[in-house]
């Protein structure tokens, strides 16, 4: 049996983070980025209705994501 790796995308707004997963890796990377690029996440709801939410920031996780090229962050 062959496991399915996911990608958690997780998106930030001001009082917290919606989250789900994605089955591949080009899939959750084109995700975070159109999100941040629009500053805005649509989220359908049960009862049909339809938020948007103001972006803070977008976390992809998951296997192989890691960079040859680890950068530092430096507070100014």
């Amino acid at each position: 049996m062959v496991e399915e790796q996911n990608y958690k995308v997780k998106v930030y707004v001001t009082h917290g983070y919606f989250e789900y997963e994605v089955s591949e890796m080009a899939s959750a990377l084109e995700h975070g980025e159109l999100i941040m690029k629009k500053g805005v996440y649509r989220r359908s709801r049960k009862d049909g209705g339809v938020e948007f939410h103001k972006v803070v920031k977008v976390k992809i996780e998951g296997e192989g994501l890691a960079s040859e090229y680890p950068d530092t962050f430096k507070r100014t």
